[in-house]
């Protein structure tokens, strides 16, 4: 069951990753260093911004909707209301913000205000389709965004926007779907205030927003560091590599997680355990099952594939892609199977006071590391920092819930994905990385159905 969802996710997440991926290669060969950066650092920060605003709103529309399904239109209402009145606020903010900074960063500040509405209004109506699972309208409008992005960013760069070409893409691409969303789902919605309503969908959202604020400062505050202790180019090649090496094992393990956790919490709901822990094994057996061998690939061949995506200028880019590919495997492990023992027991402020601690250590460890060793000491601290978060959230998930481990499972899985590494070392040099890459998913493929036919006899 949750193979077969996983399929089904994969189509609708898949196209708009490829694409997001792809946005890399070609804006590291359109872009110096230096414009990088700065598109890279105004994305954080609006992301940043996006989650501490509006991010309660979207966990609180998901849980709720299907309480409010004959009386949509009184849910909607109150978030509508939050929304204009939270962009208000900030927007106003922003203005200020713009108008009192340096000269080279005011109009990128400004342009950062118009992203922030689109990206949370796009995002918002995004999360309204996955409530009323529409999952077609979800992956149309995901892909929808994601090329017009690209393809409007690109024809900015080109014609000389440099670092406000990425930005005014992503602008443009999600404010034309903003309107037609806007058309089709707000236009005969009551926009109101109500007091009761709006307290329940803040004691409900805020907690869980807040553990995934934290969490995206720890994968976009060594961006700043960097910047600050380095240089703006050094942010951008850095940014360059973390997400060559981020994007693809995140979104696989993403994948078997979307397929995964509703089928684990109907399993917990109905009082069947057992049931939940069956699935709860599928899960981590998944998720060793597709970022193993993609951690050991990218670690393997970071340069050949940092020198085929990225553009010259960011080739020293591809030193952290090891690093970071290993740290985003051990937070996927955390946040897709380990944490669920928090989820099921509603437990969820202990997620929070690990994340705290992982934002303290990777902090510590940037300020001591970047200025000695450069941005290779960022990627270090990130292994670091989710090696600490992983084994705290396994040993306070054990008195919550204990979940499967699958520690055989990590060495069968382990194990092919070592072959598969062996084979990719010997054969590379010799028949190009591509090829290495394709022999050595067989070498994997056929190294795991032999061990565990061996387990199964």
């Amino acid at each position: 069951m949750i193979l077969r969802y996983s399929l089904h996710y994969l189509i609708a997440r898949g196209i708009p990753a490829l694409v997001n991926f792809l946005a890399v290669a070609v804006y590291t060969r359109l872009l110096s260093p230096e414009e990088y950066g700065y598109y890279i650092l105004v994305l954080a920060g609006v992301n940043i911004v996006n989650l501490a605003v509006f991010q309660w709103l979207r966990f609180a529309l998901v849980r709720y909707l299907p309480a409010y399904q004959s009386r949509e239109e009184t849910l909607l209402g109150v978030i509508g209301w939050s929304y204009l009145a939270l962009m208000l606020v900030v927007g106003m903010g922003g203005v200020v913000a713009g108008l009192i900074t340096e000269t080279r960063w005011r109009w990128l500040v400004l342009i950062a205000i118009l992203l922030l509405g689109a990206q949370a209004w796009f995002e918002l109506n995004t999360e309204l389709f996955r409530a009323r699972l529409q999952t077609r309208a979800y992956g149309w409008a995901m892909s929808v965004r994601s090329v017009g992005a690209l393809s409007l960013g690109t024809l900015f760069i080109l014609i000389g926007l440099k670092a406000y070409g990425p930005l005014l893409g992503l602008v443009l691409s999600m404010t034309g779907l903003g309107l037609v969303f806007a058309y089709r789902h707000w236009r005969v919605i009551r926009i109101y205030r109500d007091a009761g309503h709006l307290g329940s969908l803040l004691r409900y959202g805020l907690p869980l927003a807040g553990t995934l604020i934290l969490s995206y400062v720890v994968s976009v505050s060594d961006r700043f560091l960097i910047a600050w202790l380095l240089d703006e180019a050094q942010a951008g090649i850095y940014a360059a590599g973390y997400d060559l090496a981020n994007q693809p094992v995140i979104l696989l393990m993403s994948i078997v997680h979307l397929a995964a956790y509703p089928v684990i919490v109907q399993a917990w709901e109905r009082k069947a355990e057992q049931e939940a822990q069956t699935y709860l094994a599928h899960n981590v057996r998944l998720l060793f099952i597709v970022g193993i061998p993609l951690t050991i690939g990218l670690a393997m061949l970071a340069q050949p594939f940092g020198r085929l995506m990225l553009g010259p200028s960011f080739y020293q880019a591809g030193a952290v892609v090891p690093w970071v590919a290993l740290g985003t495997l051990l937070d996927g492990l955390r946040v897709y199977h380990t944490d669920l023992a928090f989820h099921l027991r509603q437990r969820t402020t202990k997620q929070l006071q690990i994340i705290l601690w992982v934002v303290l250590i990777n902090l510590v460890l940037n300020l001591l590391w970047i200025p000695r060793v450069g941005i290779i000491g960022a990627a270090w601290a990130t292994v670091v920092a989710y090696s600490i978060a992983l084994v705290l959230s396994i040993r306070q998930g054990r008195n919550v819930l204990p979940v499967p481990l699958g520690y055989q499972e990590l060495l069968r899985i382990g194990g092919a994905g070592i072959g598969m590494g062996l084979g990719l070392w010997i054969l590379a040099p010799r028949i190009g990385w591509i090829g290495a890459g394709v022999v050595g998913l067989g070498i994997y493929g056929l190294l795991l159905r032999l061990l565990y036919t061996l387990h199964k006899t």
